[in-house]
């Protein structure tokens, strides 16, 4: 990493903890601002590794990955946003296939890098379990009619999971292999957090929102950060 990458690494942690401390839960043309330049930098900090050390097949899958995060990013935020409410579902649906588009861009990138195992499959489903029966138990979460869709994407973000740990294995706890654990650990805390905010009880969504966006971006900024280690 050169000097230049450390100021972009500061400048997007630094902006991050700004918008998440700012954030109340409410969309605002500020916080939408503050949320679209955070999540841009994350992907300039990704970018600029690739062109500092080349973009590989992997490395170009997972430069693809935090765009379109960024993407999602800003889409997921505007259904909350008054007068957008008539083109919600839509919204979340485009949002959805952008974030569906990233995580199966790392996935493969990261199969690309360090290769696959066969136990990250049953693990993921452990982990899916985990997920699942977490919210339900002990956050009281009732999925209703939405059970088996909720529990596929929690099966398909503990994959992911589980082969980002699969890297520690792969990379023998490298720079990059630990970046990409974590990163992907946090990014799955993020997901059962996030179904707090989604089905949770109102009284408790504030907080929830700040603790998935904390965990959400860290995930996000260590991923581009593995870049520059691969």
């Amino acid at each position: 990493m050169d000097t230049a990458s450390y100021v972009l690494l500061a400048l997007t942690v630094v902006m991050s903890a700004t918008f998440v401390s700012l954030s109340k839960g409410q969309v605002t043309l500020k916080s939408l601002v503050f949320k679209a330049i955070s999540s841009f930098l994350f992907t300039l900090l990704g970018l600029y590794a690739g062109f500092l050390n080349g973009l590989s097949h992997g490395s170009l899958l997972f430069v693809i990955g935090l765009i379109a995060s960024c993407f999602g990013d800003v889409i997921l935020a505007l259904p909350e946003w008054p007068v957008l409410d008539e083109k919600k579902n839509s919204l979340i649906v485009f949002g959805g296939f952008f974030f569906a588009t990233a995580h199966t861009a790392y996935y493969i990138g990261m199969i690309v890098i360090f290769g696959w195992s066969w136990w990250t499959l049953p693990a993921a489903v452990i982990f899916a379990a985990i997920f699942y029966f977490f919210n339900k138990i002990v956050v009281r979460i009732d999925y209703g009619k939405l059970t088996p869709g909720i529990f596929s994407y929690a099966f398909f973000v503990s994959l992911v999971l589980c082969q980002g740990l699969y890297a520690i294995a792969a990379r023998a706890f490298d720079a990059y292999s630990i970046l990409i654990a974590v990163g992907f650990f946090l990014f799955y805390i993020s997901d059962v957090v996030l179904m707090q905010i989604y089905f949770g009880e109102k009284e408790s969504t504030t907080k929830a929102y700040k603790y998935n966006l904390s965990f959400y971006y860290a995930a996000q900024i260590l991923l581009a950060t593995s870049l520059y280690f691969i």
